[in-house]
């Protein structure tokens, strides 16, 4: 058994004299992945690892073992710390934060997850930049997940399968840049922003695509989970929404009024009676159709205007 820096206590014996209590490495490792379970702020384990040299080792790797790269600053001091980029396990950051020093991830060979956000890219620039992150990173990923994309193609998937063989999870998604947060307007600004439902303009069927995802993907032998962030409904069902329900709320922030947020086929109870249950066989039909295709595959989901029966909202046309 290992055994880890002594800690020296009262005697049971007498007061006054001590003894060496030895702690198992595996015991002391469990303590500080408690201490960080419960907030992972550095000043959570911060007196423990002052304790020695060996403790401090053990923190640290613990600590760094989940890296979420907040800006370009917090980058460059990270590369800087000393061993850091081997006890990394999972890494998660804006794809914009890698600007500069993008060759240091090269260091991180003991990376097994892999988050990166692509909400600062357009379709012009998702290419080059996948390109360049993924040359510099290690081919033993376990899972990656990119959200925030602007759209999922044909040359993403090859370039995935291509440089990431050994993939258990891969969770791709782009419908999050649908902005619902502000008006009507940006609704509608951010749908021409991003590839969210490829069907009929990129692939005229729901076969067609699902035939080309799994032609893309095939070198992924050891694929489990694939989770595919964009909608199998036509993309007229979004369209047919902005001129109905936008047209009844006019007044946005942009023209000087303020109305209710906008909301999207998902909340709507005339979509849903018009689109779900058509969509929702279409979305059953596609996932088996992938597994049969893609044998290693035991989970799928797409991104869904209609997973849910019940529709929550009902526009009163009168108002």
């Amino acid at each position: 058994m290992h055994i880890t820096d002594s800690i020296i206590g009262d005697s049971a014996i007498g007061r006054g004299s001590r003894r060496m209590i030895c702690l198992p490495i595996e015991l002391v490792d469990s303590i500080v992945h408690w201490l960080l379970a419960t907030g992972r702020s550095f000043s959570s384990i911060s007196a423990f690892s002052l304790v020695s040299h060996r403790y401090r080792q053990i923190a640290l790797r613990r600590y760094y073992g989940i890296l979420h790269v907040q800006s370009v600053r917090h980058w460059f001091r990270m590369c800087h710390i000393k061993g850091m980029s081997d006890w990394v396990r999972s890494l998660g950051a804006s794809t914009t934060v890698f600007r500069h020093k993008v060759d240091f991830l090269a260091h991180f060979t003991s990376l097994k997850t892999l988050e990166l956000d692509f909400s600062d890219d357009g379709l012009s620039t998702q290419t080059s930049r996948a390109t360049l992150l993924f040359r510099n990173m290690t081919a033993q990923l376990k899972t990656l997940k990119l959200t925030h994309l602007p759209c999922i193609d044909l040359a993403l998937l090859s370039l995935i399968s291509t440089r990431f063989p050994t993939l258990v999870t891969l969770e791709l998604s782009c419908t999050e840049r649908l902005d619902e947060r502000c008006c009507w307007h940006c609704l509608e600004e951010s749908s021409t922003c991003c590839v969210h439902s490829p069907i009929p303009e990129a692939y005229a069927t729901t076969d067609i695509l699902i035939v080309k995802v799994c032609k893309a993907l095939r070198p992924l032998e050891k694929l489990e989970t694939l989770l595919l962030g964009i909608f199998l409904s036509d993309a007229d069902v979004l369209v047919r929404h902005l001129e109905r329900c936008a047209a009844i709320i006019i007044p946005s922030p942009r023209t000087g009024y303020y109305s209710a947020p906008p909301f999207g086929p998902d909340k709507c109870a005339i979509c849903h009676a018009e689109h779900g249950p058509a969509v929702r066989e279409r979305e059953r039909l596609a996932s088996d159709m992938l597994r049969q295709l893609l044998p290693s595959v035991k989970a799928v989901e797409f991104s869904s205007w209609f997973a849910v029966e019940a529709p929550m909202r009902v526009l009163d046309a009168s108002r």
